[in-house]
């Protein structure tokens, strides 16, 4: 018998309605994620972990015929432009093989990608497979656990497949998972049902971390439900509210066969436990003084590294990365061997590279983007200590090997204070680029970062302590401070519900 042909591919972005700018096809290239057909094969060939290289790896491991269209990514930010989307439309199904059968999809997509014309950019994607290959060709998809499930998503394809945890260490797995479902689903051993319970509740990225309450909890009892017989998956699945769609929230994806009843009876219970427990899901963070005290005080008693995010100007949930406030609160504060890295200013970076390295220059540095995320801070006689590319591969558990491109990035001390200016947008999930500009962040006192939960898989076997900051910005665990207009209402936790 001949080996299943699948497609695979992947359209990977987390949109912010909230981001200043559009996304545009520019935005996916500078990533360095931008392969077609065959060349998609690249990214298991460089050892990169995630979703795609999980499913391309484990499908070659289960002779597929494994025919990829089109993979690409792109950091996450403002909503998908019009004409950006229709291009990575065509790319996609452009480079599906024509004329060859076909036995399956089985794709990488996010979850919370929204652009212009489409508020679900994965629910069109699949929309079109259906019109071009028919109802019955299964699709299955992995998503990242920020997914807003739509109702087209859920008609559309057969299993949805999150990853669970936050930071996302299991994307590859996750991946894995998916292919062996497919051969499974192929071969005929299974005929597996899917169950989405949809939960009017939005989550913040603060209150994400699988590893502390209440997300562990949530994920234990989706474990103790995937645990029972003829249950082959349970997931919680987060929601990202920073899309502002009809369709924001979060939601329980239960995989079964057979015992329908059970699957819905167990996947509802958990469903009512986190509702009854919706403020839990209120943010509680500190504001930037408060976290720099504690700082301080820590820093006194047991030393550091201390590691400070940012939650609220994480470029991970599509923020302009150039917030000030706790750049501005690090010098006034002049605490010797902080560093904080990396605020966006492509202005700066010019200026320091036209100086060069070895001299002083006066800058207004960040701020220059909105008015939510801090004034511009002006440095005089800032020492250009160090120039770089912005170029390297993530160590991190999180997307190992992906590659990672800041843009030419200059490193300036005032003070005690390094400050990493970089010309694009990126979330901090290692220390690759602290250690491209010279500074080994064992060695510091306070490491300032911007990202939520990400950098945390990478930094929590390093730092003395992590210590969470939550000045304004558009990925705040505030909600309520937010213009989510688009969002169906009632939702918790902004609303009485009765569910």
């Amino acid at each position: 018998m001949k080996n299943k042909r699948i497609i695979v591919g992947q359209i990977m972005h987390e949109s912010s309605a909230l981001a200043k700018n559009l996304t545009e096809v520019e935005n996916f290239k500078r990533t360095l994620i931008w392969y077609e057909s065959d060349d998609v094969f690249t990214l298991s060939k460089i050892g990169m972990k995630d979703y795609l290289t999980g499913i391309i790896d484990r499908s070659l491991e289960l002779e597929f015929d494994v025919k990829p269209c089109f993979c690409t990514f792109a950091s996450p930010s403002g909503i998908i432009s019009k004409d950006c989307f229709a291009e990575l439309f065509h790319q996609f199904f452009d480079h599906i093989p024509d004329n060859q059968p076909i036995d399956g999809f089985c794709l990488a997509l996010h979850g919370a990608g929204v652009s212009e014309e489409f508020p679900d950019v994965e629910g069109t994607v699949a929309e079109h497979i259906r019109k071009l290959y028919g109802k019955d060709i299964p699709i299955i998809m992995t998503l990242d656990p920020h997914a807003n499930i739509t109702d087209k998503m859920v008609e559309h394809i057969d299993l949805l497949v999150p990853s669970k945890l936050y930071p996302h260490t299991d994307t590859y797995e996750t991946g894995k998972f998916a292919a062996e479902l497919m051969d499974r689903m192929l071969k005929g051993e299974i005929h597996p049902k899917m169950y989405v319970k949809k939960i009017p509740l939005l989550i913040p990225i603060t209150k994400g971390c699988t590893a502390e309450s209440p997300m562990k909890d949530v994920m234990e009892k989706c474990e103790h439900v995937a645990a029972q017989k003829d249950i082959l998956y349970c997931v919680f699945d987060h929601g990202f509210p920073y899309s502002n769609i009809a369709e924001c929230g979060a939601s329980i994806v239960t995989i079964y066969e057979n015992d329908a009843e059970t699957a819905i009876s167990m996947t509802d219970q958990v469903a009512k436990y986190v509702v009854e427990n919706k403020n839990l899901f209120l943010s509680d963070l500190l504001s930037v003084p408060e976290g720099l005290d504690l700082a301080e005080q820590t820093l006194a008693s047991q030393g550091g590294p201390i590691i400070m995010n940012e939650s609220s100007d994480n470029p991970g949930a599509g923020t302009p990365g150039d917030g000030t406030y706790l750049l501005a609160e690090l010098l006034e504060r002049n605490i010797p061997h902080s560093c904080i890295g990396a605020i966006v200013d492509p202005e700066t970076v010019q200026a320091a590279v036209a100086t060069g390295v070895g001299n002083t220059i006066d800058a207004m540095i960040g701020g220059k983007t909105d008015q939510m995320h801090g004034s511009p801070v002006e440095v005089k006689n800032a020492y250009v200590k160090a120039i770089c590319d912005g170029k390297y591969t993530l160590k991190s558990p999180m997307t190992f090997g992906q590659p990672v491109n800041f843009g030419t990035t200059v490193r300036l001390r005032k003070g005690n204070v390094d400050i990493i200016v970089s010309s694009n947008p990126f979330q901090i999930m290692d220390d690759g680029i602290f250690l491209l500009l010279g500074i080994n962040v064992k060695e510091c006192s306070i490491v300032g970062v911007k990202s939520a939960q990400h950098f945390k898989a990478y930094f929590e076997k390093l730092a003395s302590c992590i210590i969470s900051v939550d000045p304004p910005g558009i990925s705040t665990g505030h909600l309520e401070i937010l213009p989510l207009d688009k969002i169906s209402r009632p939702v918790l936790p902004f609303d009485e519900i009765t569910f």
